[in-house]
């Protein structure tokens, strides 16, 4: 297959590309909200409830920070329904795979969260604005990784892009469309994770240096 030919079959397949791509951005995006969510709840649990519910807090954190991603997703895969109805009514709700996949992933993001805000907290509460204020860029990091790893969803069933490559792939019935299309698809993840990553990257050495500011203010004080 000739590069012209190539570059013709990827220029066809780029709507499709980019509908299962947004189904990446959409996993991401649930995940990290969801594992936001979970996080700040276990981390209002660690600072405000009880001996018992402080335990289990710092035991469900350790738990999600350490739990394999790919496990998690075809446990969930497997074991959640794909459909359930709401009590006391007919009316039955679809669980798709993708919320499934979402959920997963959503575990990294809530070890993230119940790791990292008690110290942005205090940093916070101590007058460091800089240091806490850290946060931000890891947490949209840690996004950005989210991003990448929805590839993933792809081995539950998800038709996200790397899915839609495969099927690019066999409905050519072309294997020298193999690797030009699966670069390709690496080159949507490029152009949306590296103007996002530099960004972080300057706004990280903004606020490092503000954190310098603050120590030094504190040590002179």
């Amino acid at each position: 297959m000739s590069s012209a030919e190539i570059f013709t079959h990827l220029l066809t397949w780029t709507p499709f590309l980019l509908e299962g791509f947004a189904w990446n951005i959409l996993i991401a995006g649930f995940a990290a909200i969801t594992g936001t969510f979970v996080g700040v709840l276990l981390v209002w649990m660690r600072l405000k409830g009880s001996v018992y519910t402080v335990r289990t807090s710092v035991f469900l954190s350790h738990t999600f920070y350490k739990i394999p991603t790919i496990a998690l997703m075809f446990y969930c895969a497997v074991l959640l329904p794909n459909e359930f109805e709401l009590p006391w009514t007919e009316q039955t709700i679809l669980f798709p795979n993708w919320i499934k996949a979402a959920l997963a992933l959503s575990a990294a993001q809530v070890g993230f969260i119940a790791h990292n805000l008690i110290p942005t907290i205090n940093y916070w509460s101590q007058g460091k604005h800089g240091a806490a204020l850290l946060f931000i860029p890891n947490w949209v990091n840690n996004l950005l990784i989210t991003i990448i790893a929805s590839s993933s969803a792809s081995l539950v069933g998800v038709s996200e892009i790397v899915s839609r490559c495969n099927k690019v792939i066999a409905a050519t019935d072309n294997t020298a469309l193999m690797v030009p299309m699966y670069l390709y698809a690496s080159l949507f993840f490029l152009l949306l994770c590296f103007p996002m990553t530099l960004a972080m990257k300057k706004l990280k050495d903004v606020l490092l240096r503000q954190r310098r500011i603050d120590k030094n203010k504190t040590n002179n004080g």
